[in-house]
């Protein structure tokens, strides 16, 4: 049995130049990379969001859920 799992391997790998495991593990090095792709911009938000809040045409805007000007 091992035989032929080995055999199979062999032109799997021949056949697409690698192999089962490394197809696995390549695909988790790009998760990994996508999870770290979207930290850094989850963080790069946040200070942009921060110096836009720090603005002076921010600071005179009212605090809570606005009021439609038809409802004022």
């Amino acid at each position: 049995m091992r035989l032929i799992d080995a055999f199979v391997s062999e032109v799997r790998r021949r056949l697409l130049g690698i192999s089962a495991e490394e197809i696995r593990y390549t695909f988790e090095d790009v998760r990994g990379e996508i999870r770290a792709l979207r930290a850094e911009l989850k963080d790069e938000l946040a200070i942009v969001r921060r110096e836009l809040d720090s603005l002076p045409e921010r600071q005179d805007r009212a605090k809570g859920p606005e009021i439609p000007v038809a409802e004022a």
